[in-house]
């Protein structure tokens, strides 16, 4: 009966063994799965902050040209009030 016990305990623990084995290569397999799905997710993530960059510098650009174009408008329009004025007073 002892004899019947311990086989039975030494089967259960290489059936156990075995068992947490495989579970580690399913977990080793899984984990380089996420890694690879974290590279990825960085690889977007710096795609889209390169799009954003450059998004960015071409509303500053954008920006800058509308301030120049208002500043020589302004010019304009006081050149031309300026010469209106002139115009009524002779």
């Amino acid at each position: 009966m002892t004899k019947n016990v311990w086989k039975g305990l030494i089967l259960g623990g290489l059936v156990a063994v075995a068992a947490g084995c495989a579970s580690n290569d399913d977990l080793r397999s899984e984990i380089a799965d996420v890694r690879s799905m974290a590279q990825d997710a960085q690889s977007t993530a710096n795609a889209a902050k390169r799009t954003a960059d450059s998004a960015q510098q071409t509303a500053d650009r954008a920006m800058k040209a509308a301030q120049e174009a208002k500043s020589c408008c302004e010019a304009n329009s006081k050149r031309i009030e300026r010469m209106f004025e002139k115009s009524q007073r002779k």
